[in-house]
């Protein structure tokens, strides 16, 4: 089985390297520069892009304006034609790509890579697990149960499912679509899957974020699931699929699996499309499942919260520490702020925290390297620090509710909680100092690049609170190069920002380890944590005494 990874661009140069993920089991691309493609056209991309390189020489050249011309026939130097090889193996192709508009602490490594806190109730996780080292059991699972006819798996790099029951016998359809029994409120924030009451496993037809209203008239005839992404398709629906990714004059375009492919699908199906309405499709509840959402800064945080929080049976937990608020995360971090009970909707991780910091709540701190300031953090602000060719730092503040869409000159644009105009209005600046002309504020260029961790700290603080600073921060970053957001995922060095990474980890062990009672060190996967004490150089604990607890002393041994 194959795992085909759809990335921001700048992600896939040195993924397998950084992330340590095998190239013979995976396979990672990104969609075509300054081209949207959606989830239909980024799968169709997806599987031509894993084709062409398992098939060098290959008969048909997207990259070149993107034209499509079918590889129908084998040749001496593109191996099989695309059909066979799409029968060959089993595949799951998840989509990570896109901008992360709403979660810009990951935008530039991709949602799949959020570093995921250790569950305080789980044996044997491992201290650098991602997001998508999570997902992926559930997905081999259901690949490892899936019919011969059924050999791809199309899933979403920002969810996470957890489920502990296991997964019911899949049906022979040309498409199987997995789904929550969910709240309706829950329901109408994304697609709904609606079958009749008397052939529960067939669909109906399917709908896109429909109003409370529309599932309490539903609900007289049909049930209704939650769509939690996590397609199976047959060879048959992929040909479909592909066909509508390209238009008439053979260009890939912009096709969406679930707004466009799957209201196309269902005995009764919302959008007409005689092919596609002929593919029979199977919904299948996922039993005992729980969905997880990773697409904003709030939902990282929220949904990591309630995985935490899905055991509270003392017993099973091992350690002893009770934070002053269960809603703070702090990973691959040096902490030095005495939280309180204020504090709240925090996340720290990859970063430095000097005891000169002032905090609040919510939020979301990433990549600040080791620092002396004296920084006072409002209410939902945020900030990302991204490393920028050899040694510079893009600093990058912003809004925990910030979605980065709108023109800068529209007075509805918001940055860091407040409006874009009255941001440059209380710096004295104008809009014409961050774009001449108007601009999708994603690619209005706000953030500084500094070298001096000294200059990083004080254009921060000016960019946060004009009024606490000098002309002297302002010049920083009048006179600095600035990037866009976009810019920032084309730019980001991601060996520099997996390195700071991993000198905070090696920071952090000794730290865990000594203060055990309190820290997850002894429920981690030890055998992983030997591994990372022997390249991070570090010393073997010693033996615990004899008033340790029991269990504690076993994993100690």
């Amino acid at each position: 089985m194959r795992r085909l990874l759809s990335l921001p661009p700048n992600a896939v140069t040195d993924y397998y390297q950084l992330n340590g993920r095998d190239r013979n089991e995976w396979f990672c691309t990104s969609d075509p520069r300054d081209k949207r493609l959606g989830s239909g056209g980024g799968t169709t991309w997806l599987l031509e892009e894993c084709y062409r390189d398992e098939n060098p020489g290959v008969a048909f050249e997207a990259e070149k304006a993107h034209t499509y011309t079918p590889p129908a026939a084998p040749n001496e130097n593109s191996g099989v034609a695309f059909e066979e090889w799409l029968s060959k193996e089993k595949r799951v192709l998840i989509h990570a790509g896109g901008q992360s508009r709403r979660l810009p602490a990951y935008a530039v490594a991709g949602k799949t890579s959020i570093p995921i806190p250790v569950f305080r109730w789980a044996r044997g996780q491992k201290v650098k697990q991602d997001l998508l080292s999570l997902q992926m059991p559930l997905y081999e699972k259901i690949m490892g149960q899936s019919p011969p006819t059924l050999k791809t798996l199309i899933v979403s790099g920002d969810v996470y499912i957890h489920t502990e029951k296991p997964v019911q016998e899949i049906p022979e359809a040309d498409i199987v679509c997995f789904g929550l029994w969910v709240d309706a409120s829950l329901a109408t924030r994304h697609g709904v899957f609606a079958s009749s009451r008397e052939t529960p496993e067939e669909l109906d037809f399917m709908l896109q974020k429909p109003s409370l209203q529309v599932l309490e008239d539903l609900a007289h005839s049909h049930f209704f699931l939650m769509d939690i992404g996590i397609w199976l398709l047959s060879d048959r629906a992929v040909g479909l699929l592909r066909e509508r990714s390209y238009d008439e004059e053979g260009n890939i375009r912009f096709y969406d699996l679930y707004g466009d492919f799957g209201l196309a699908l269902g005995s009764n199906p919302t959008k007409k499309d005689g092919e596609i309405n002929g593919l029979s499709v199977k919904i299948l509840p996922l039993e005992g499942g729980d969905f997880h959402h990773f697409g904003t800064s709030r939902e990282m945080i929220a949904s990591t919260l309630a995985l935490q929080n899905k055991v509270y049976d003392q017993r099973l937990i091992m350690h002893r520490k009770i934070k002053p608020h269960p809603a703070i995360f702090t990973q691959n971090a040096v902490v030095n702020y005495p939280f309180t009970e204020d504090n709240g909707t925090i996340w720290i991780e990859n970063s430095h925290i000097h005891h000169g910091w002032q905090l609040s709540s919510e939020h979301v701190i990433t990549g600040v390297p080791e620092n002396r300031w004296d920084l006072h953090l409002p209410e939902g602000v945020c900030i990302d620090i991204i490393p920028v060719g050899k040694k510079g730092y893009a600093v990058r503040p912003y809004g925990i509710d910030d979605t980065f869409k709108g023109d800068i000159y529209a007075a509805e644009t918001v940055w860091m909680g407040a409006p874009l105009w009255q941001w440059v209005d209380h710096r004295g600046l104008t809009l014409n100092d961050v774009a001449a002309t108007p601009v999708n504020i994603q690619n209005a260029r706000l953030f500084p690049l500094v070298e001096s961790i000294e200059e990083m700290g004080a254009v921060l603080g000016w960019m946060i609170d004009p009024y606490a600073a000098s002309d002297k921060e302002k010049e920083i970053w009048l006179q600095s190069r600035r990037f866009s957001a976009d810019e920032l995922m084309e730019q980001a060095s991601l060996p520099r920002l997996y390195a700071q990474r991993e000198m905070f980890l090696r920071k952090n062990y000794p730290m865990m380890e000594k203060n055990y009672q309190k820290s997850i060190f002894y429920q981690l996967d030890l055998s992983s944590v030997a591994d990372d004490y022997a390249r991070l150089e570090l010393e073997i604990p010693p033996v615990l005494s004899d008033d340790a607890d029991s269990m504690q002393q076993i994993h100690n041994r």
